[in-house]
């Protein structure tokens, strides 16, 4: 038996976190919840998880910025696959967001809210499981 992929949610809005993590559980992840960013790189490091969704905007509006490159930094999320979550301004200029070049790398920027079967797609292509 092939042991779950792991992956992290770090949101301020618990609401989220807990409606995202039985969504992800029901896609036979394994799900570790972080309410702020702090917490969140800290059980990047512990947990070494296959893939982290980081919010964007949390306490700060560059809060996920900020926990992003702190995971980057560490010996374990160098590699991570990680995704950036966002509710901002949909129809406006982030309709379309990607970090800049000096931000460091993100493999997905999806966007709130968003529909289970998309987050469960795009987090199988990522991992390399079914779609």
């Amino acid at each position: 038996m092939t042991a779950k992929k792991k992956i992290l949610l770090i949101d301020d809005d618990r609401d989220f976190l807990i409606a995202t993590k039985l969504i992800l559980e029901s896609g036979g992840y394994e799900v570790f919840l972080a309410e702020d960013g702090k917490t969140g790189v800290e059980m990047c490091k512990s947990v070494c998880p296959d893939l982290a969704i980081i919010d964007l905007m949390m306490e700060t509006w560059s809060e996920g910025m900020s926990v992003l490159e702190k995971i980057r930094a560490t010996d374990s999320g160098k590699d991570t696959p990680l995704f950036i979550l966002s509710a901002v301004d949909l129809k406006g200029p982030y309709d379309s967001f990607q970090p800049p070049p000096e931000y460091p790398k993100v493999n997905a920027v999806l966007h709130k809210p968003v529909k289970a079967a998309e987050l469960l797609q795009h987090i199988a292509r990522e991992l390399g499981g079914k779609l």
